[in-house]
This record gives C-alpha cells, structure tokens and sequence, in this order.
C-alpha cells in the first residue's frame, strides 16, 4: 500500500518541475517532500525523477505511474466526497393486505411524505402472500390480518372492524341500526372475492335459508364500491371502508371481527411511514366508532 500524502508529494514535483515549489503547494518543507520521494521510489523499486540543477523531470517509469498515480488520486477524492454527502435512506419494505382501503394507505404516504425522506417499497398481497414474504425476509414489515397464530411476528394490533353490510343510500333498509341476513334475500350481491371473511359470510347466510344472487364477482373493492354506490347491488365489507357515501349497517348476528396491525420480520424499526399508518387506522378506528 502507498500512503495518500507519498502520492500527493509525486503529483507536486510531477505538475511543477521543481522540488521546492511542490515542497510549498503541498504545505512542507523540501527536505521532507525529498524524502517522500525517495521513499516512495524504493517502495516502488524505480527511480521517478531525473534531478540536475536547472529542472527535474520524469523518467519513462515516472512517466507511466503519473497516469496510475493521477486515477488513484481522482478515485480518492470522488470516494471524500460520497462520503461527505448524505447517506441514502434505508430502504423499508412494507408487505400491505390487498383488502385494506386505498384511500388509508394515500393517507399514510402523503402524511409520511411531508415528514420524512424514508425509502419505502410497498407490495400488495393476500394474507398467505405476506405470510410467506415475511417469513423469507423479502418484507421487513406487513400490514395484515392478525390472526392468532402470528404470535412470533411481534403483533402490532391498530384497529378492530366489524364486517357490516353495505348499501345505497336509498335502499329501504338503509335507515336501520340493524339489518336480518333475510331481509336480503332479494338483493343482488357485489362479490370479494378476495374476502379473507369470505367463507364465514357464505356460511352465515346459507344457514340462514339466504342464497344471495350476484350482480358482480371481483377482486376490486374500489369496483364493489362503486356497483353499491350505482344502487345496482349490496355488499359486505369491513367498516374500515366506510367514508360518508354509503350505508354500512350491522347484520344481527354476525359478530365477526378483523384486527389490522403490523408483523415485523425482526425488531420494529423506527418509521415515519409506520407511524402514519399507526395515526391513519387509530383515526378510522374513531370515526367507525361514532358513525
């Protein structure tokens, strides 16, 4: 290894032909720069300078280490200046269930955005998907379902929603604190069918006597939305994604509940976008509890 300041001291004589005013830009005295240079030739076991009373100049092994020497050089101050910049910030990739609503994760990001430079990396999946991803350490955090068995995964539980019933605004019904499952029988369904509640909800109604006719079957809950919105069918959804437009209506009987909240692959990381998805859903929890 070459010391940074043996290389300085060469570019010196190399760039002014002479020892004492190399010995001057690089801030010492010519016995020291002398020195250097000697130890530097030996270092390299050639000689790099022909020295005689009127000027010094390179010989043919100076001549081709000046190229090697001005690349070393350039190479370490560019890596002083990366250093000196603001380090990139870490990357967090957060795994977000299909079925959570798209205007809370906008919420998030754009309250996250204003506070923070955080990198994020964002991925939709089903539960089984960010399951899996969590496990190989492809996601460092979910925004799921959290079920019992996730115990392991440091559970973060931010809200809990009822599934209620959704309808138009003018349907009969909509007025009620509380609708039957057999009240509906005549209604056309919007079908998720990506519902994680999916076969507790065809289970309720068909011990009911109630076998819903479908009027739309998708994986799209902005599409569910807007057919109920249309008031060409009814669906059943988390309260969650109830924003004034529609009617979402308790069915008597049917108690089932989701928890939202986060698993983490490891320790919980400090996070801007965390916290907003914290205050998001701790806000949706309020307003579905006064609606």
């Amino acid at each position: 290894m070459i010391d940074q300041y043996l290389l300085r001291y060469f570019l010196a004589v190399a760039e002014t032909g002479n020892f004492s005013r190399a010995a001057r830009a690089v801030s010492v005295t010519q016995p020291t720069l002398s020195a250097g240079i000697a130890k530097l030739e030996r270092e390299l076991g050639a000689r790099l300078f022909d020295r005689d009373r009127q000027r010094v100049a390179l010989t043919p092994a100076g001549s081709r280490f000046l190229i090697r020497a001005r690349r070393i050089a350039a190479e370490y101050e560019h890596a002083l200046v990366e250093l000196a910049e603001p380090a990139e910030p870490s990357l967090l990739r957060v795994g977000v269930l299909n079925t959570i609503p798209t205007p809370l994760i906008g919420c998030a990001l754009a309250a996250h955005h204003a506070r923070s430079g955080e990198a994020l990396e964002l991925l939709d999946g089903s539960e089984r998907d960010l399951a899996e991803r969590l496990e190989r350490g492809r996601i460092d955090v979910a925004l799921t379902a959290v079920r019992p068995h996730h115990a392991r995964y440091q559970p973060e539980v931010l809200s809990r929603e009822r599934y209620m019933m959704v309808l138009p605004p003018d349907h009969p019904l909509a007025g009620e604190r509380e609708v039957l499952a057999e009240q509906l029988a005549q209604d056309r369904m919007a079908l998720r069918r990506h519902c994680e509640a999916l076969p507790e909800i065809n289970r309720f109604f068909t011990q009911r006597g109630v076998r819903p006719r479908f009027v739309l079957k998708t994986t799209s809950d902005e599409r569910v939305l807007s057919v109920i919105r249309s008031g060409a069918g009814i669906g059943m959804m988390p309260e969650g994604f109830a924003d004034g437009s529609l009617r979402f209506v308790p069915v008597r009987d049917f108690e089932l509940v989701r928890e939202v909240g986060l698993l983490h692959a490891a320790a919980p990381r400090e996070s801007a976008f965390l916290d907003s998805l914290r205050r998001q859903l701790g806000l949706a929890t309020e307003r579905a509890e006064t609606a």
